[in-house]
């Protein structure tokens, strides 16, 4: 009988710390974070959010990883499989409005933005002893426009059709960041054309094996495309960005979006914002794009803010 009531204390006990256990498993939150491919400044960015999150949000892990960019977050968002996604601006809005590539779906709704990221160029590279000069030169050109369903590959076609260079007039290819850094390297291709925050890793480690120029577009040019898509504005990447380049290089961007689904809890929503922002000295030592990322234009974005993001942001006195 002694045996037999040890054997239930024991047991008792087992099954004590068993549920405790389970019972703290059940209660952390694990978050996925959909940044895009492996050679832009995303994905680093992506890994520092959940590097911070992890950290510093109580309960909460989160792991990113590289995706097929915008399109396909958006989708996954949507889907409820994945938590967190870094989006370019005229995709997410027409996501939410049922417009452009989201023209046969339902208006998503339930989309909501924590914050605006830094400037995305629109990069056009072609090997230094390319006889393309131009974007009009592109026509019956090999390009790389990016992965398919991805945003780069949206605004690299309308781009392209404001030049009269339409698809049927060149050979686009569906290619990723990386592959197109790959294609060109091989001679595969004539053109890149992605947008990726500057200095993107992958043009670097382009510059390090084949000597490249950037296409720049003609300011009458950049007017009638922001004109047309208010979304793409007039930029340039700064003198010494990259390697040979002591000139600035006209270009169109945009500003990214992380955004998650109205879904989210609003404390959440608040936690993850605060711990970017109280993190955000360690952030910027990761890339110097990063520095870029400002509360000023945090909350600039074509989508709704999340209330927790509202509640945040009015804290810092970036709303009223």
């Amino acid at each position: 009988m002694k045996r037999t009531r040890i054997a239930l204390v024991i047991f008792a006990i087992a099954l004590s710390f068993s549920l405790s256990i389970s019972s703290e498993l059940q209660a952390t939150t694990r978050l996925s974070i959909a940044t895009a491919g492996t050679a832009g400044t995303w994905y680093p960015l992506g890994g520092a959010l959940a590097n911070v999150i992890s950290k510093h949000v109580k309960d909460t892990e989160a792991m990113a990883y590289p995706s097929g960019a915008s399109i396909e977050n958006i989708r996954n968002l949507r889907k409820g499989q994945t938590d967190i996604v870094m989006l370019q601006p005229d995709v997410a809005y027409w996501a939410y409005t049922a417009t452009q590539q989201f023209a046969k779906e339902k208006p998503y709704q339930g989309l909501r933005a924590l914050m605006a990221m830094y400037p995305i160029h629109e990069q056009i590279i072609v090997p230094f002893d390319s006889p393309i000069k131009s974007v009009s030169d592109m026509k019956g050109k090999s390009i790389g426009v990016g992965a398919p369903g991805s945003g780069n590959e949206v605004m690299n076609r309308l781009i392209l059709n404001e030049f009269g260079v339409t698809y049927d007039k060149c050979r686009p290819k569906y290619l990723s960041a990386a592959e197109q850094v790959e294609a060109l390297k091989d001679g595969n291709i004539d053109v890149i054309m992605f947008g990726l925050g500057s200095p993107a890793p992958g043009v670097m480690d382009l510059q390090t094996q084949r000597k490249i120029r950037f296409i720049e577009i003609e300011p009458r040019m950049m007017k009638q495309i922001n004109k047309k898509y208010p979304y793409y504005v007039p930029a340039e990447i700064p003198a010494n960005t990259y390697a040979d380049q002591p000139k600035p290089i006209k270009v169109l961007a945009w500003m990214g979006i992380i955004a998650v689904s109205d879904k989210m809890s609003d404390r959440l929503a608040y936690d993850i914002l605060k711990a970017f922002w109280d993190n955000k000295p360690s952030i910027d030592k990761i890339h110097v794009q990063y520095k870029d990322i400002t509360l000023k234009n945090a909350a600039v974005v074509p989508l709704p803010l999340h209330n927790g993001a509202i509640k945040f942001y009015k804290e810092r006195g970036v709303l009223k």
